[in-house]
């Protein structure tokens, strides 16, 4: 199936629940309308917001709509007014003049700024003059980048033209309005979009010129093939929407770019890259004025993020208490990038990658658990016993531990009894265990009573 099929496929069923939802919502004589972000997704054959709700708007109280004022995908509000009238105040608000539309249940589109086409051909404008509105103030730049980054429309030419004449403007905002500027743009579900654009506009060049240097560095290399920066804004944008976790896909191989290295093969490596790329982030930080609790979780997870992308099937327990104890708090955010850290277009590696990032969460989980369990026995029985019975350590106690811990599982006897009590309860049930086997002595201790 081409992606244009699925397109169509995805938008036909969202249209037909759309139009029941629409449907539903109507009253005699007062339509219901799809509006913005949505009604610009579905008129310019785009798969609908999947992070941002989908806008319907009604004449009358909410309230006596009933059960679908909670469907969740839908937000449901109240016309500032009646009919097309009110309809048309509510659109002149939207900030971006494509999402300045709205579809009835028939789907028929109500367009009164002509605004389809720039749906379709996914352009951002914004209403009025666009020299004007640049003028507002030296931010205006970033908030270009956060609308491209929310609607996942392309800023058009004239925008571009003036957004890259005011690109260095961008040095005269104050940086923590940086920091929240940038963060709504990663934070976005069209993130690659807003950074994109960042670039495009030479803004990007200003901000964190660590990496812009990613931009087609592949094609300085006659056998490094593939294009980070595209792997890096696609890898955000699967990225659940955690500032920390994002800010780690912006940066995560920002340092290929220093540690790439061919050896007699012709194979490509990037050794300790993470490590660099932790210390270029360290950087960014400083000039964003990141709070610090946010700037070490990336820097960590930047750091470390290669440790659970290489997990195999064949890892031990031990191993894998090993991961969760290096990586402490860290844990969370390492496994919610590592699930993300993939671009392939082959199906069987894409189920292979999720399939393994979902064993190891999975394996994570039970060990966690099982390691929180409370021993069932108590610390110094296996010394007890062993001074009873005069027997050195061996094979044999393990048996004797294995065998108490299935009594006490099967709650034929208490946990944490005292130890000589366990003694008692094996010497009477089942006292084979502590017994010397013929042709398989054991070592008995050294006698102390001499």
């Amino acid at each position: 199936m081409t992606a244009e099929n699925a397109i169509d496929q995805q938008n036909t069923h969202n249209l037909i629940e759309l139009q029941r939802v629409l449907h539903a919502v109507s009253t005699d004589g007062n339509p219901a309308w799809l509006v913005g972000a949505a009604a610009c997704a579905l008129l310019g054959d785009q798969p609908l917001p999947r992070l941002s709700p989908w806008r319907v708007v009604v004449t009358g109280p909410i309230a006596a709509i009933g059960p679908l004022a909670d469907h969740e995908q839908i937000a449901l509000e109240s016309l500032p007014g009646e009919g097309v009238q009110g309809l048309s105040a509510l659109l002149a608000a939207e900030p971006i003049r494509g999402w300045a539309l709205a579809v009835d249940a028939h789907g028929q589109a109500f367009d009164p700024w002509n605004q389809v086409a720039d749906a379709r051909d996914r352009r951002l404008r914004v209403p009025g003059d666009p020299r004007a509105w640049m003028a507002q103030g030296p931010e205006r730049v970033l908030d270009l980048a956060v609308l491209a980054a929310r609607s996942g429309l392309t800023p058009d030419k004239e925008l571009l033209r003036l957004a890259r004449r005011d690109a260095g403007n961008v040095l005269s905002v104050e940086r923590t309005l940086w920091a929240e500027r940038f963060g709504e743009v990663l934070l976005g579900e069209y993130a690659g979009t807003g950074l994109q654009f960042l670039f495009d506009c030479e803004a990007l060049q200003r901000m964190v010129p660590e990496a812009c240097l990613m931009v087609d560095f592949h094609k300085s290399c006659a056998v490094h093939h593939k294009d980070i920066w595209d792997h890096t804004l696609q890898v955000i944008e699967k990225c659940p929407q955690s500032l920390a976790v994002r800010w780690t896909a912006l940066m995560h191989d920002s340092g290929k770019v220093w540690t790439r290295s061919v050896n007699k093969q012709g194979k490509v490596h990037f050794f300790r890259h993470e490590e660099l790329g932790a210390s270029l982030m360290e950087g960014v930080a400083g000039r964003f004025h990141l709070d610090p609790a946010l700037r070490d979780r990336v820097v960590y997870v930047i750091g470390n993020h290669a440790r659970a992308n290489v997990y195999a099937a064949d890892w031990t327990d031990s191993a894998v208490r090993r991961l969760i104890r290096d990586m402490g708090d860290h844990l969370e955010d390492v496994l919610a990038f590592s699930r993300s850290d993939f671009t392939t277009k082959r199906q069987w590696r894409i189920a292979e990658v999720r399939g393994l990032a979902e064993e190891l969460h999975k394996r994570i989980r039970e060990v966690a658990a099982e390691d929180a369990k409370v021993p069932p026995l108590p610390k110094g029985l296996g010394h007890v016993i062993m001074q009873a019975t005069g027997l050195a350590p061996g094979p044999w106690l393990g048996e004797v531990q294995r065998w108490l811990e299935a009594e006490v599982a099967a709650e034929r006897v208490a946990p944490l009894l005292d130890a000589e009590r366990y003694l008692e309860y094996v010497q009477e049930r089942a006292a084979h265990l502590l017994s010397v086997q013929k042709g398989n002595e054991r070592k008995r201790l050294p006698r102390t009573d001499k």
